[in-house]
């Protein structure tokens, strides 16, 4: 299928064009249900065992104890754990959706997993994912919202502020502390934007098959999931030369080089 004479407008805009405008988009049609599903038999066994899955298990509302009920479970790098999740078609047509948005080679960055249980109030903050970017190199990536349903204002699907990405990255606010699996020792911080103006938010429901995509400087969030069912998401970055990007940049290079001196 091809993916750049798609357009989600009504002004049948190319994609590439309203990407660049809004900082974001949506597209029907990208997985199959079967594809969804085979994806959701090789999420939930991990989720399954979250308590064993150390530091790649994060509980994002408060120390998690073994065998206590989840709350706002998410898993870094599934596709490490589970690596047919990279032999999928749906990873294969998000790389060749990236390649076009980007127009460059691309590699594959990274991926986590959230899953928002029935009838959580815990919302995804206001935040930019450049935030916890941890390279002196601006992130040049595409990332895809993988809804393994449908996704809907009640059960928590994302929302965007239009044109957001070309503010800049804006300084975040630490709202909590998010734990590894089993313990209560803490990995790092939640940040969200402070003063969003949500009046210029712009909801963006994604019907089950289709995908939400966004700039990492994107304004964006998820609202709470108040239904009675899973709200099951799987999230994948791509980046313009993927990984070699940040191994050879002359910005890296030094960056490295300043902290094996110790002037970091």
């Amino acid at each position: 299928m091809n993916y750049a004479a798609m357009s989600t407008s009504p002004e049948q805009q190319p994609l590439k064009t309203q990407f660049d405008r809004d900082g974001y988009l949506s597209l029907d049609n990208v997985a199959t249900a079967a594809e969804l599903a085979y994806i959701g038999s090789l999420l939930d066994p991990l989720f399954a065992r979250f308590d064993s899955l150390g530091e790649l298990a994060i509980e994002l509302s408060g120390a998690h104890q073994a065998g206590s009920p989840l709350r706002s479970p998410e898993i870094n790098q599934p596709a490490a754990l589970e690596p047919r999740l990279k032999d999928t078609q749906v990873f294969t047509r998000c790389a060749a959706i990236a390649r076009e948005l980007l127009d460059a080679p691309v590699g594959f960055l990274f991926d986590h997993a959230i899953y928002k249980l029935p009838q959580s109030n815990a919302p995804t903050h206001w935040h930019q994912d450049e935030a916890y970017a941890h390279t002196p190199l601006a992130l040049r990536s595409i990332h895809f919202w993988i809804p393994l349903q449908t996704a809907t204002i009640e059960n928590g699907c994302m929302s965007y502020i239009p044109g957001s990405h070309r503010r800049g990255l804006i300084p975040h606010i630490e709202v909590s502390k998010r734990y590894a699996a089993s313990s209560n020792r803490s990995l790092g911080s939640t940040l969200a934007l402070p003063d969003v103006d949500e009046t210029e938010a712009r909801p963006c429901p994604v019907s089950a098959g289709g995908v939400a995509i966004h700039h990492p400087l994107t304004f964006h969030c998820a609202g709470p999931n108040r239904t009675d069912e899973y709200r099951r998401a799987w999230i994948l970055h791509f980046g313009a030369y993927g990984k070699w990007r940040y191994r050879l940049h002359p910005t890296c290079i030094a960056d490295r080089v300043k902290r094996a001196l110790g002037r970091g």
